[in-house]
Formats: C-alpha cells, structure tokens, sequence
C-alpha cells in the first residue's frame, strides 16, 4: 500500500465509519508514520489515536495475529495440500486458484458461530479482560475428515464441513461448485 492509499483509504472508509472515536492499531510499517497527513483528514468532531506496534512482534499483540490468521493459514494450507496429496488437477500456485481459495475460505470463517473469534482475539493479545468462547473455524470445518461428500451421487473425499450449512462437502462441490453458501444452521 502507498502512502496515497493509505490516506485515501483513511479519508474514505476508515474515518467515515467511526463515530465518536478512534484507535487506530498499525504495525510498524514505512507508510503509517505521516499521521500528521492523517490528522489533516480526519472529522474535526472524531478523537482519533494511532498505536503503533513495535517492529517484530507483530505476531505477538496484533489481536487478528494472535489468534485468527493463524486458524485462517492453516484452513487454507490443509486445502492446498488436499490439492497435492489427492493429485488434482487444479494448480494451487496460480494466481486465479489462490485468489478462489482465499474467497471460499474468507466466507467460510464469516458465519455467526464464529463471530467471537476477533474478540476473544483482543483478549488474547492483552487489550481486554473480558473472555469470550469461541469456535474455531479451522477445527470446525476439517474435524472428523472422513466418509465422502454429502451431495447426491458424488463419493469423493470430503474436504471440509461447510460453516454455514454444515455440509460435508468434497473439493469439486466446495472450490469448483462454488459453495458460497449463507444459509446458517446453528
């Protein structure tokens, strides 16, 4: 990100979604050390303060670090190498690939059984005392990886548990089919 983004990005969807005030938590990133440019943009009536994070502990106290990255990293590992080890023929280093897998998985982790995560991610990174129970997502979707793919006529391997239906789903029914499913069953 430039420093132009990052100011168009403040001035344009950080500030006109925050009411009264603002704690902006960045890493330690070349491009977040103007908030004098920052300053100039932000509403005169919001209180606004960044935080910035030391260099090289970013794993440490960046609460999405800390806890949802990590579930996110290894849900998106475990189908790249279901890819390989079951030889299929989609090429996981490709650009159009990743960026597929990434939206698959992006909408897996959003369903309401999931949505303590990010604050039990405060939590754990020391910003709060208050504990929340959480699912994990990477736990949920490939618990129990055996048996095959719960859609009509198909026996192949399942890859993963839907978070939102609960569907036992196979690569071809959740990658190639599409499956972005927002129908939530507790």
């Amino acid at each position: 990100m430039t420093k132009k983004l990052y100011l168009e990005w403040s001035e344009k969807v950080l500030f006109p979604h925050m009411e009264e005030q603002c704690i902006f938590l960045a890493d330690s990133w070349k491009t977040f050390t103007d908030q004098d440019s920052v300053i100039e943009l932000k509403p005169e009536e919001l209180e606004y303060e960044m935080l910035t994070i030391p260099p090289k502990v970013t794993g440490q106290i960046q609460p999405r670090d800390v806890l949802c990255f990590r579930m996110y990293k290894g849900c998106f590992k475990k189908i790249s190498d279901f890819v390989f080890l079951h030889d299929l023929p989609d090429q996981v280093h490709h650009r159009d690939v990743i960026s597929r897998l990434h939206s698959l998985l992006y909408q897996q982790f959003q369903p309401p059984r999931f949505e303590n995560l990010i604050a039990e991610a405060w939590h754990k990174s020391g910003y709060t005392d208050e504990r929340f129970m959480y699912f994990n997502p990477a736990k949920f979707m490939s618990d129990k990886l055996k048996g095959s793919c719960l859609h009509e006529n198909c026996r192949d391997i399942f890859l993963l548990v839907c978070g939102w239906c609960k569907a036992r789903l196979c690569f071809h029914h959740s990658y190639d089919a599409h499956h972005f499913c927002t129908i939530y069953l507790p």
